[in-house]
């Protein structure tokens, strides 16, 4: 799916990318969350983090920090098989 399919309204303000490195399937999610909040820890209230991953297990991951931690997920996307877009939003 191409951007210009998000919401108008979500225009990140920050972006995260996180890459597997050959085939270490699911390594990358112990490695999520710490990210995630350090990265949120540097934008304002109400700003939208754009969250890219290659790993489809970080799917279920990132949807349940995401409840635990209050900050909503404005929108998912698949842009393949493995990689996914989430656009978080500050609390």
């Amino acid at each position: 799916m191409s951007s210009d399919l998000i919401h108008p309204e979500i225009t990140p303000q920050a972006l995260l990318e996180f890459r597997q490195a050959g085939d270490s399937d699911g390594a990358i999610c112990a490695l999520l969350a710490p990210a995630l909040k350090a990265k949120l820890a540097e934008i304002g209230s109400g700003q939208v983090l754009e969250v890219r991953v290659d790993d489809p297990a970080a799917k279920e991951d990132i949807l349940s920090w995401s409840r635990l931690s209050g900050n909503p997920v404005l929108a998912m996307f698949e842009d393949g098989p493995q990689h996914l877009r989430f656009y978080l939003q500050k609390k």
